[in-house]
């Protein structure tokens, strides 16, 4: 298995560097022409053996050729259903069963292997809800889990956005609505972890779903007016979800992640007033590069957020400032982020309700 691992990389992830063109892609053509004898073996291991270390391997191994083997071996045998029933659960094998379910949801597929994908997803959202529950406690947990386990929620993290990424309008269409939505509560929950680079991951996702919604309800609003377009509850010719449909589906999940942009907001760039050696008053910016990257990441997911349902946000910020009022929250940091979160929109809530939010903020933080 080790050996078949090193092979998979040598001719296919490090070829480019090491052998020419042509006799890299007569090595591929080769190991293709010869998969199936290689599959029947990781297949038969897969089913007969019980030494823990060989199946992580053979696993492994796996996980490499998914990027190149014949679809038909992943889709139209029982591979993905052993994946999900068999190895996603025992603590040994979920890591790299996880990456192996990522690499799949990741592949570009005809639209004969759609329901395919479909079940895949359903099957895997139901077998971590058996594994991790509904992760309500991986916030305040998460420094007590070990590498092992910290690791599986970031490669869970890695599954969903990647999944949902690409294949977010079929699971809507095809999938039950339950399913979609514990993914995003599972996503949801993950985004809440004290982890940067794991909330990077989750924030480009968020980002990628509130603008697609929001230039949805754009696209239903221009096409109202009696137009061909407009088909009510969606659009029966392409099998996709009307805007108004998709928000309603996701207003819990957009109200938690108001939430959460507001309780992790990045600091903006700070802008320092200054006198310069010509005795002239200057601004001086002080710049943090990735901190400054995220903080425009959050401030876009908010802007759209707000954009989306300006009632819900200002609700939000306003009971999130009470709570540094009561004291139930109260920290600097926390008042720091609250405040960056609310400059951050500034100009997208109508002018009346921005003035009064305005008055209402001024008027405690004073």
């Amino acid at each position: 298995m080790a050996i078949l691992k090193l092979l998979s990389e040598e001719v296919f992830d490090y070829s480019a560097e090491q052998m020419t063109q042509a006799k890299a892609k007569n090595l591929k053509s080769q190991m293709c022409g010869e998969f199936s004898s290689i599959y029947s073996l990781c297949t038969e291991i897969l089913q007969k053996a019980v030494q823990p270390t060989l199946v992580l391997a053979t696993l492994e191994t796996l996980l490499r050729f998914l990027s190149w083997i014949p679809l038909g071996y992943i889709f139209e045998m029982d591979l993905i259903t052993n994946l999900c029933t068999r190895f996603l659960q025992p603590p040994v094998t979920r890591n790299v069963t996880i990456k192996c379910l990522t690499e799949i949801g990741g592949l570009k597929c005809d639209n004969e292997y759609q329901e395919q994908l479909v079940n895949m997803f359903s099957m895997t959202i139901t077998g971590l809800r058996e594994i991790v529950g509904d992760l309500g406690n991986v916030q305040e947990e998460w420094d007590e889990y070990d590498d092992d386990q910290q690791e599986f929620i970031q490669n869970v993290a890695m599954f969903l956005t990647g999944f949902l990424g690409s294949h977010l309008r079929l699971v809507e269409t095809s999938a039950s609505r339950e399913v979609v939505i514990q993914a995003h509560q599972f996503l949801l929950r993950i985004s809440g972890v004290d982890e940067r680079e794991m909330f990077k991951v989750c924030l480009e996702y968020w980002n990628i779903l509130v603008r697609g919604l929001y230039e949805d309800g754009r696209a239903s609003s221009f096409n109202a007016p009696g137009g061909l377009l407009s088909l009510g509850p969606g659009n029966a010719s392409s099998g996709t979800m009307s805007a108004d449909l998709r928000r309603q589906m996701y207003s819990g999940v957009l109200t938690g992640v108001r939430y959460v942009m507001i309780s992790r907001m990045a600091r903006p760039e700070e802008v320092l007033i200054v006198e310069n050696d010509e005795g002239e008053i200057v601004r001086e910016f002080i710049k943090e590069t990735d901190t400054i990257t995220l903080y425009k990441a959050q401030r876009e997911c908010l802007i759209y957020l707000t954009h989306l349902d300006p009632k819900d946000m200002e609700s939000i910020m306003v009971e999130k400032l009470n709570r540094q009022m009561d004291g139930s929250e109260w920290s600097w940091g926390n008042l720091n982020k609250l405040c960056w979160a609310i400059g951050s929109i500034s100009g997208s809530m109508s002018e009346d309700q921005e003035r009064r939010v305005l008055v209402t903020i001024i008027k405690d933080l004073l």
